[in-house]
């Protein structure tokens, strides 16, 4: 039982008891509602815990659309402590709107091909304009990755590239990769460079588990060559590039 926001009308919705009314439908079907209060219940003759559509005055009576082919359903007799047995709809009391405003459940046949439904958990990621970034953040890490970390695409990854140099002796690799990142940047390459003085196996580790699309590493050997380590987080292997073109093999990827 509701009451419409828009014009403050008593809403008496009936549906089988083996059945759950979706507010959802509802709502497309008459607007916003919100529940009735006990004043708006008994106004129209209905009783709380014992109410039904038979006798009901100025009500817009809403039935799902089994109940005119359901035949002798008991209904609460709007008296408290009685029911109705063998009520009709259209001959004990007649509806304002009839149409499909049950749950769909597990079992149910799918309306547009047939094959019969079932129910999954989900979470729920957007509402309107708002939206859970936990849950989506949640719901990305859970499709991409694998046993080292997260695998996250280009679209929904927070950098393109994890940058990252060894320790050199004789080059200086900070002042190289420092430019390299600064290049980057520039061709709005999004970088996150990892310049911590760390061992190699716990930057390329964390590399993985952060799973930036590609990662890069400046060495001192291909430094010398001019050339530096390009690893795509999905690949297997790792490939050399000259330094001067990475830009343009990010862009390509």
């Amino acid at each position: 039982m509701f009451t419409r926001l828009s014009d403050g009308k008593f809403v008496f919705v009936v549906v089988r008891g083996d059945m759950q009314m979706s507010q959802a439908k509802l709502k497309k079907l008459i607007g916003e509602v919100r529940p009735a209060t006990t004043e708006e219940i008994t106004a129209p003759g209905a009783v709380a815990g014992y109410a039904s559509p038979v006798g009901l005055k100025n009500a817009l009576i809403t039935v799902n659309d089994l109940i005119p082919q359901s035949m002798n359903l008991v209904a609460g007799a709007n008296e408290t402590g009685y029911h109705l047995m063998n009520t009709n709809c259209g001959r004990d009391y007649t509806a304002e709107l009839t149409a499909d405003i049950a749950q769909a459940k597990p079992g149910d046949a799918c309306p547009s091909c047939g094959k019969l439904l079932s129910a999954l958990n989900a979470s729920l990621l957007a509402m309107r304009d708002e939206i859970n970034f936990d849950a989506v953040l949640s719901a990305l890490a859970e499709t991409h990755h694998d046993d080292k970390g997260l695998t996250f695409p280009k679209e929904a990854a927070p950098f393109d590239i994890y940058l990252m140099q060894l320790p050199g002796k004789e080059l200086d690799i900070q002042a190289a990769t420092e430019d390299l990142y600064a290049t980057l940047q520039k061709a709005n390459i999004a970088v996150l460079f990892d310049d911590r003085d760390e061992r190699a196996g716990v930057k390329f580790n964390d590399a993985d588990l952060i799973g930036c699309p590609a990662r890069v590493t400046v060495g001192e050997k291909n430094l010398r060559a001019g050339m530096v380590e390009l690893k795509l987080r999905k690949a297997t292997e790792n490939q050399l590039l000259p330094i001067s073109e990475v830009v343009s093999k990010i862009k390509d990827m």
